[in-house]
């Protein structure tokens, strides 16, 4: 469990920090905030799951889990909706390898936790 808390932590800061960066980028302008604000909801929400999946309780454990898994599927279909959509769009092309690192870095996650979520114990007949 826990090297699967510390996949979504990691996944979750790499998060904040290419949201951040993506405002940083644009001098924190309120029109581009919502980048910095995504990606710390996005990491809050992986740090819960995080949280329930080291609890040491087994409810609590299956449901940061999977829930887990989920939102990292959702984030890896976002960002590459995101990166198609502003691939040769001259007015996001500052934004384009972000959302690709952004795409990457989740299925990097993805695999992270499909390695490290323990294997469900062979019943005995």
């Amino acid at each position: 469990a826990v090297p699967c808390g510390i996949v979504l932590a990691l996944h979750g800061l790499f998060l904040a920090g290419c949201g951040c960066y993506g405002a940083y980028t644009h001098g924190w302008e309120k029109k581009v905030m919502h980048s910095a604000y995504a990606g710390l909801g996005s990491m809050v929400a992986l740090l819960v799951c995080a949280a329930m999946t080291v609890s040491g309780k087994r409810k609590p454990y299956m449901v940061g889990v999977h829930l887990a898994l989920l939102l990292q599927l959702l984030f890896v279909i976002v960002f590459a909706v995101q990166a198609y959509r502003s691939f040769g769009a001259p007015e996001k092309a500052d934004r384009f390898w972000l959302f690709i690192a952004m795409c990457l870095g989740s299925v990097a996650g993805l695999i992270g936790m499909r390695v490290f979520k323990p294997k469900p114990k062979p019943k005995d007949k």
